[in-house]
């Protein structure tokens, strides 16, 4: 069954054709919503990145017009847990705030009485997270791992699309030299002031940062200082 649906994903070319059959897959276990993204290290912090949304529109108007997503306990698991949840089990483990509730009372009189949390973490800090929603239902280990399987597979397929690596490649490793520019760079230093830090021309400076950028897969030097943080190397 996984395999079958690992070969129709591959012979999906955009993110309609993935978000249809990954619709019809779910609606199998009794789910009638589903998102699927990734939070991008930017330079004013992690972005939502959503691959595909099949929520009702309407519900997404209110997601965003009541700002739900700064409250979405359900985000806030995923950040912190590896294995997938349900909200329920989520929200048994924690005290809701006064607008996680709000978000969840919401959510029930929409009629998801509860939902799947896939979170997707990869290296350099890389997190994504696919979500869906239905009925409150037992969750057997069985289901909950042809859950997870559906949900990574589909969000690699998705990746893959759009041609979007975790991370840079893992042998484009930054120097010692490069990460102690990028990380003056960071404390807010310009290329003449590490230039004279660490007794070097102002060319070479930059050549390092440009380097240790590219390895990072930044665009800017802001977008490099983000990654660095994610990947623990500053």
């Amino acid at each position: 069954m996984i395999g079958q649906f690992a070969a129709a994903l591959e012979t999906c070319a955009s993110m309609d054709e993935v978000k249809v059959l990954f619709k019809e897959r779910i609606a199998e276990y009794g789910y009638n919503a589903s998102a699927c993204g990734a939070f991008l290290p930017t330079d004013k912090g992690p972005e939502t990145h959503f691959f595909f949304q099949d929520w009702p529109p309407s519900w997404i108007e209110l997601y965003v017009s009541r700002n739900f997503v700064a409250a979405d306990y359900s985000v806030a698991e995923a950040r912190r847990r590896i294995a997938p949840f349900t909200w329920l089990e989520a929200k048994a483990e924690r005290i809701l705030s006064r607008a996680e509730q709000d978000i969840w009372d919401t959510a029930i009189a929409w009629g998801w009485t509860d939902g799947l949390s896939v979170p997707i973490h990869g290296p350099g800090g890389y997190f994504g997270l696919v979500a869906m929603a239905g009925k409150e239902q037992p969750m057997p280990l069985s289901l909950r791992m042809t859950l997870h399987q559906i949900a990574f597979l589909t969000h690699e397929r998705c990746r893959a699309l759009i041609g979007l690596a975790p991370v840079a490649d893992p042998q484009a490793v930054p120097t010692h030299r490069e990460l102690e520019c990028i990380r003056w760079v960071a404390a807010g230093k310009t290329d003449l002031e590490i230039a004279a830090i660490m007794n070097l021309s102002q060319t070479t400076v930059k050549t390092h940062v440009d380097q240790v950028r590219r390895k990072l897969g930044a665009k800017t030097r802001s977008q490099a200082v983000a990654r660095l943080v994610l990947s623990g190397l500053s």
